[in-house]
């Protein structure tokens, strides 16, 4: 099975290829352009670059949230016309989980994927590694540190190692390290730069990893975005408006 996925779920944007388990090309951008120009094009050079012909791609996959709202209906509608116009299958994959694999390659963990959500807030889930295996354990949310803080105490890990990726891991850490006896008793890691942040490889494995528990793909007009919470122009539409 070939898969083409695509992450445009926050400043990063990339996409990857697959052929059964192995990456056969990735294309990875931060460098401040919007995702509206550049991911399109990247879709075409991973295609041309790895010699794929577009109807050969068997399953579209895309992180469709959390994250930027924006980013995450870029990569959905791409994802969704490209799939459309051949008929294809498509799965949306959470960027959380797909996040977790970046730290696929550890040792046994407890895995917290953190993103900044901005409102005092994360975008975050945990999952657990074992074996080389991810099993998720709580649903995607969006929870404050300190809530999120009292999850991480429920399910620490046996062996104390706990893992924090995404471009909230700093701050979440900052917050951890506040809680003195609870770190050092624990082994609290951040993942340095080069892996923290979301990839499309890691989205296609995340997919491969549904697909293993019986996930099954759907039509791409199915496909639907994951924000977990109202934009700001819903927020302000379920306002009530202010008398004049």
């Amino acid at each position: 099975m070939n898969i083409l996925s695509v992450d445009s779920s926050a400043k990063v944007a990339s996409c990857a290829i697959l052929n059964e388990e192995k990456l056969v090309g990735e294309i990875y951008l931060d460098c401040g352009l919007v995702h509206s120009t550049t991911l399109a094009p990247m879709v075409k050079s991973l295609l041309d670059l790895s010699n794929f012909c577009i109807k050969e791609i068997d399953l579209f996959c895309v992180s469709n949230g959390p994250g930027s709202f924006t980013g995450i209906r870029i990569g959905v509608a791409l994802v969704k016309g490209l799939a459309l116009s051949l008929n294809k299958m498509t799965l949306g994959v959470s960027t959380l989980h797909a996040l977790a694999f970046n730290a696929i390659d550890q040792e046994s963990a407890l895995i917290c994927p953190c993103m900044d959500a901005r409102r005092n807030q994360l975008y975050a889930a945990l999952f657990k590694l074992e074996n080389s295996k991810i099993t998720r354990i709580t649903k995607d949310s969006a929870i404050s540190s300190e809530d999120l803080f009292l999850n991480l105490k429920e399910h620490e890990s046996k062996n104390k190692n706990i893992i924090l990726v995404g471009d909230g891991a700093d701050l979440f850490f900052n917050f951890i390290r506040k809680q003195e006896q609870f770190f050092l008793n624990n082994k609290v890691k951040v993942l340095s730069s080069g892996y923290r942040y979301q990839a499309a490889r890691n989205v296609a494995f995340a997919a491969l990893n549904l697909l293993a528990q019986n996930n099954v793909p759907s039509p791409a007009k199915n496909l639907q975005v994951n924000y977990l919470r109202p934009s700001q122009a819903e927020r302000e539409k379920e306002a009530p408006s202010k008398k004049v």
